[in-house]
């Protein structure tokens, strides 16, 4: 059994990533990030020499279409608080499977505070391309995103898949958007629990490989 360690980042639902730690795994240290936690891994995957890399919805650069984004929050922060900025939040965020549902934005919510929310619009306003990181480490790595990700669409998932050092392999799943480990959560477990067994680099049959 590896060691895993989670980086769930500012904006996740109260329950965080803890429903990866039961998964077997390969020997070694696996990292498991969301969002903007997703640089914080890295640097630890530069540091300990890690031996995967899970990014889900990664957030390591900002550029002129993501800067947009982060002015709608926080006008909407600071004009209406945390309701306001969970207004906002609510269309960037939340995929079709769950845009509708006051259930899972009341439970969203509640992970959320004042302190959080500010100290996360510091460190995304303050990203500059932190991809650089990525040639940091040879860990395998796993990128995954919802298809309907209004926040951080698919080809940001992509240049992370394509700046990887190591191996890597990139998927998006349909439904879901920015919150895709909680909003699929069985489809990402069932994904991260193969990666983490080195399931998603096992040669195919012929000779060719994921």
């Amino acid at each position: 059994m590896g060691e895993i360690r989670l980086f769930p980042g500012l904006l996740a639902p109260p329950a965080g990533l803890d429903f990866f730690l039961d998964l077997p795994s390969e020997e070694g240290l696996h990292l498991i990030a969301f969002g903007e936690g997703a640089l914080a891994a890295l640097k630890v995957a530069f540091q300990e020499e890690a031996k995967s890399l899970v990014l889900l919805s990664p957030l390591l650069r900002r550029d002129a279409l993501l800067s947009a984004k982060l002015a709608a929050l926080r006008l909407g922060w600071e004009t209406g608080g945390l309701e306001g900025f969970a207004r906002v939040g609510r269309a960037l965020f939340f995929g079709p499977r769950a845009v509708e549902s006051e259930e899972v934005l009341g439970v969203w919510q509640e992970g959320l505070s004042e302190g959080k929310v500010r100290r996360w619009l510091h460190l995304v306003e303050g990203l500059s391309d932190e991809r650089r990181w990525l040639r940091g480490t040879e860990a395998r790595v796993l990128v995954v995103q919802g298809a309907w990700d209004a926040f951080t669409p698919p080809f940001y998932g992509k240049e992370v898949a394509d700046f990887a050092k190591g191996e890597a392999v990139r998927f998006t799943l349909e439904e879901a958007g920015h919150l895709v480990p909680w909003e699929a959560w069985e489809e990402v477990l069932d994904l991260v629990g193969d990666f983490l067994l080195g399931e998603a680099f096992r040669p195919l049959p012929g000779g060719l490989a994921l």
